[in-house]
């Protein structure tokens, strides 16, 4: 009778152990929620502590995230039509305000996505077909992420890079701009 209540009590303990437990990975960094409220972020790898069926934990990237624009028509300053196509890079800088905006990297890409496609047709539709496609495409590149960078700074997000390509060429002869 003793050892089946002792059996019984170490497989409690153990079972709250483990309960109690997380890991977070190199690349991740981690918010531990109690009852919805955010209580802790954890930016370092290892072995983390938590309250059992009060805590919970949510895990979000640390490693730069990729954002693909499908092509798009862009009318040049000079009237000439381009087909480009973007994608940009990202890493969540602010884990609570990202959770608390956007909740996941689905609705961060589609937010996201609306940024850069209004960057881009604005900042495209101000230049010459020549600068965009020639001579000032890394300037042109550098205000898009700008423009992106701040927008997404609201969501907890930094835009690491952007970059645009035509879309309207061969992909054999496809050239980043």
């Amino acid at each position: 009778m003793r050892s089946g209540i002792f059996g019984i009590l170490v497989a409690v303990v153990a079972f709250l152990a483990y309960m109690s437990v997380f890991v977070v990975n190199p690349a991740q960094q981690a918010l531990v929620l109690q009852l919805g409220r955010v209580e802790k972020v954890v930016r370092e790898p290892g072995v983390q502590f938590k309250y059992p069926f009060i805590q919970n934990v949510i895990y979000l990237d640390k490693r730069i995230l990729d954002l693909n624009m499908p092509p798009q028509e862009v009318i040049a300053s000079d009237k000439k039509r381009l087909v480009v196509d973007a994608f940009a890079r990202y890493r969540i800088s602010d884990p609570v305000l990202f959770y608390q905006r956007v909740n996941n990297i689905n609705q961060a890409n589609r937010r996201l996505s609306t940024f850069l496609q209004s960057s881009l047709r604005s900042e495209l539709g101000r230049a010459s077909f020549i600068a965009v496609v020639r001579d000032d495409r890394d300037g042109l590149m550098e205000n898009i992420r700008k423009n992106v960078s701040a927008s997404a700074a609201d969501l907890g997000i930094e835009v690491v890079d952007v970059k645009i390509r035509r879309a309207d060429l061969p992909e054999a002869n496809s050239q980043a701009i």
